[in-house]
């Protein structure tokens, strides 16, 4: 997914996974990134995010391909 946002800096890009981290203020709980980011590990995938300063950002997730062991 990719927006055209203003971006983040460094700083803020090393934060944002982390919990009760959030660039909303009291809008925000800091919580909605971390637990996606679970989630995808949790199923044996990665996110990636790429963003540069009025630049917008990137989230990058890739998860494995899994056969059902059905057949179906």
């Amino acid at each position: 997914m990719t927006d055209n946002g203003c971006g983040m800096d460094e700083e803020t890009r090393e934060k944002i996974l982390k919990g009760f981290y959030s660039t909303k203020g009291s809008k925000g709980t800091g919580l909605g990134l971390m637990i996606a980011q679970k989630i995808v590990v949790e199923h044996g995938g990665t996110m990636r995010v790429e963003s540069r300063k009025t630049e917008g950002t990137t989230f990058v997730i890739r998860l494995p391909l899994v056969q059902d062991p059905r057949g179906s």
